[in-house]
């Protein structure tokens, strides 16, 4: 009960600070390429530049989190009601949704195309890639989950606004129009967007929302 209070008490501005630590997080990748360089060691392969990087994002959303935890006794994981069989059709609307767009972005299904074209038909690369998409996916949201409490405190606005993805919108997904172009960056802030709702339409349970935006991600 002592926690709720406190929660309660916490200014919307720290809860946007959170939010940016979270933005800085997917910075890591672009930070171990530069030691690499920097020491002089040889470029990392595709897989094991995957390996590192999702073990970074993980690492830095735990800290990240335990850090929200016990500064601000905001608890992400916190465990939610149950959900209704209407949330999870909703959520899996917007899994099709999300796949459907990200195919005709990439040329065809995702998973294939990146089997295929970036894994060179190797399992192994592929898997990697797919744990290099599930640390991100934790990091992507945290920062909705600490987005969303900065929206909703500062202007107020109800649970089912999904901020946090608005939020990263504009931090992680502007952030690729730089990186990757106007069209990657684009359908990254769509993507943050549809992560966001799927957020929300999972009554913020953390849990439950690392599995359909990491489904959406990876397909």
């Amino acid at each position: 009960m002592m926690a709720q209070e406190n929660t309660k008490e916490v200014k919307a501005i720290e809860f946007l600070w959170l939010g940016l630590y979270g933005f800085a997080g997917f910075s890591l990748e672009l930070i171990l390429n530069v030691v690499v360089n920097m020491v002089g060691m040889q470029p990392l392969g595709k897989g094991l530049n995957s390996f590192i990087t999702g073990i970074l994002w993980f690492g830095f959303a735990i800290l990240l989190f335990q850090f929200s935890k016990s500064k601000f006794h905001y608890d992400a994981l916190k465990k939610r009601e149950g959900l209704m069989t209407s949330k999870l059709v909703a959520g899996i609307i917007l899994i099709v949704l999300s796949t459907a767009v990200s195919a005709w972005g990439f040329g065809g299904f995702k998973p294939y195309v990146e089997f295929y074209g970036g894994s060179q038909g190797s399992i192994v690369l592929y898997l990697l890639q797919v744990f290099y998409y599930l640390g991100e996916t934790a990091l992507i949201v945290l920062t909705i989950a600490l987005g969303q409490q900065f929206i909703e405190r500062q202007f107020g606005l109800g649970e089912k606004f999904p901020g946090g993805g608005i939020f990263l919108a504009f931090t992680w997904g502007s952030m690729h129009i730089l990186l990757q172009g106007v069209s990657g960056g684009i359908y990254t802030m769509f993507f943050s967007v549809i992560a966001g709702i799927i957020y929300t339409i999972m009554g913020k349970d953390f849990r439950w929302s690392y599995l359909f935006i990491a489904l959406a991600f990876i397909l």
